[in-house]
């Protein structure tokens, strides 16, 4: 039995939960200003350390719902990353933590993640914010079209 939710109801939920947090704390949901709160544990505690609790609580509550539904966690490499690339799984690995600190670097100088503006920016009616997401959609579609004309793939 299929016990997700219909993306179009988690995709409402989301919408709503959004400016709905926005309009009764005064605050705006990010993980990557999480991120940073994590990075800053050795400062005093301020009014932001709340994201920090964010940050952990979304890979927590994950585990959470798996071990609720009786699912085994475990950590797996990409069979597909490896034929492609041709690397084993602690290179992956490696690449992977590369990636996410470009990532991470992208979306502190960005002012936020690619989710913080597509989904937080843009629920709070942010310009910059729909300018930023159109980017990365515009992006994601030449990369894509890049490394499926490289590869000599076909979708």
């Amino acid at each position: 039995m299929d016990t997700n939710w219909p993306f179009w109801l988690a995709g409402l939920a989301l919408g709503g939960f959004v400016p709905a947090f926005a309009w009764l704390t005064g605050k705006t949901l990010g993980i990557s200003s999480g991120y940073s709160e994590m990075c800053s544990l050795a400062a005093p505690a301020g009014s932001e350390r709340w994201k920090l609790w964010f940050a952990l609580g979304l890979p927590l509550g994950g585990l959470a719902s798996n071990a609720l539904d009786g699912t085994v966690w475990a950590a797996t490499s990409s069979t597909e990353m490896q034929a492609t690339l041709g690397v084993s799984t602690v290179p992956q690995y490696a690449l992977l933590a590369l990636g996410g600190a470009l990532i991470g670097y992208g979306a502190r100088t960005a002012g936020g993640c690619t989710s913080g503006h597509s989904i937080v920016g843009i629920a709070l009616g942010a310009k910059s914010s729909l300018i930023a997401t159109l980017g990365f959609m515009l992006g994601g579609f030449a990369t894509t079209w890049a490394v499926v004309q490289a590869l000599g793939a076909t979708p």
